[in-house]
């Protein structure tokens, strides 16, 4: 009962401050925004060849697309493909609004599924369908897993990766299930970008939860106290990494509220494969939504940690948050600088580039143990967390015993 109360004292300073309140404020409104930039990013074309966008027009879409919900069976490969060759033959690339409202509107998604599967270890490509045998129309499946095939061959020998990837494969169940996803497609881009915003006004806010009290100069008196140096320190840890918790789900649940009221959860249980063919990860589209938001959040107390155990050693707000600005935002671009790569695909970064890294074939063994990147990037970095915690209270609570 006591920590809660001074869990709560904690939460009161830190939002005593102006500017805390003022940025707690912005992260909602940018929240709100970004829902409505979302909402108005999905363009609908009506039977007249009028473009809409607005409130209604990712409904409208969804209802377009709802022609070919089910099974994409063979069958519908065929009929998509005759249709784009026949139209590609009569209109070229001269195909008006009202055309395209009527055909590539209302099958678009399984059309870039079946291209990507086609551009299997190459450029994304639209004109890979006018080059295809119509006999060959109904073998998207059957070419897909001949490509499968032969990108296992690349880890003939490294069979335990060889197999994972293999049974990684087969848990998408085949005919595909779709539905239109367009809402969890747009959401993806949006909650990315969100999350690292969050990241660094969360760190800012934690980043005087140790430092502040130097500041003041109330350094003295809370080391002084009975219970200062255990539990007051203890209950700043638990203030930050608890409004790093709230702030963060609070901020995406107003977020999700508001885009998914708006345009829907269509296509929530189909599998990420109709977008990206070749991905690896057995993933329906909502199952990404929340693994995107999950690796944000662990990024987000990484972020959060690593700013607590250096405001608590050197005391300094600026200094702490230089840290989580080099780590989270300048790495991505020494990463495309330098020559070793790969060192760079599991750095603390790409937990807030998840959207990306699913595209990406990237497994890890380790002994008999085979993980793919994201989880073992949202693994590690937890338990790095974990690990931070016991420096963080050190570090303050030994301060004027040196």
């Amino acid at each position: 009962m006591v920590v809660i109360v001074m869990v709560r004292c904690e939460f009161e300073k830190l939002f005593s401050n102006r500017i805390n309140r003022i940025l707690v404020l912005v992260l909602v409104v940018i929240a709100v925004v970004f829902s409505f930039f979302s909402i108005w990013s999905i363009n609908f074309v009506d039977k007249d060849g009028k473009t809409h966008n607005g409130l209604s027009a990712p409904r409208k879409l969804n209802e377009a697309k709802l022609k070919y919900k089910g099974a994409l069976t063979p069958g519908i490969f065929y009929e998509i493909i005759q249709k784009e060759k026949n139209l590609n033959k009569k209109y070229g690339s001269m195909i008006s609004d009202s055309l395209y409202a009527a055909n590539e509107q209302e099958y678009g998604d399984i059309k870039d599924m079946i291209v990507s599967t086609l551009c299997y270890d190459k450029d994304f490509d639209d004109s890979v369908i006018n080059d295809l045998d119509i006999n060959e129309a109904r073998d998207i499946y059957y070419i897909r897993e001949k490509n499968i095939n032969h990108m296992l061959k690349e880890y003939d020998n490294q069979e335990a990766k060889k197999k994972y990837l293999k049974r990684q494969f087969q848990k998408v169940h085949k005919p595909f299930e779709y539905a239109p996803a367009e809402s969890w497609k747009t959401m993806g881009l949006y909650v990315t970008t969100y999350s690292m915003i969050l990241l660094v006004l969360v760190s800012f806010f934690s980043s005087g939860l140790f430092s502040e009290e130097f500041r003041l100069g109330a350094d003295s008196i809370f080391f002084s106290t009975k219970r200062g140096r255990t539990r007051g320190t203890t209950t700043k840890i638990i203030t930050g990494l608890l409004m790093a918790s709230v702030i963060y789900w609070g901020a995406m649940l107003i977020m999700s509220i508001i885009s998914f009221g708006v345009m829907g959860v269509s296509g929530a249980s189909s599998p990420i494969q109709i977008e990206d063919s070749y991905s690896i990860y057995a993933y329906t589209f909502s199952q990404r939504y929340m693994v995107i938001m999950l690796s944000g959040y662990v990024g987000v107390m990484l972020s959060v940690a690593i700013t607590m155990f250096v405001s608590a050693k050197t005391h300094s707000q600026v200094l702490s948050m230089c840290f989580p600005i080099v780590l989270f935002i300048l790495s991505p671009f020494i990463g495309r600088i330098l020559p070793f790569r790969k060192v760079f695909n599991i750095t603390p970064d790409q937990l807030i580039n998840v959207y990306n890294c699913i595209k990406l074939p990237l497994i890890y063994q380790f002994g008999g143990i085979v993980i793919m990147q994201i989880p073992m990037l949202i693994i590690l970095y937890s338990i790095v967390v974990i690990m931070i915690l016991p420096f963080i209270y050190r570090a303050f609570s030994k301060y004027y015993n040196k």
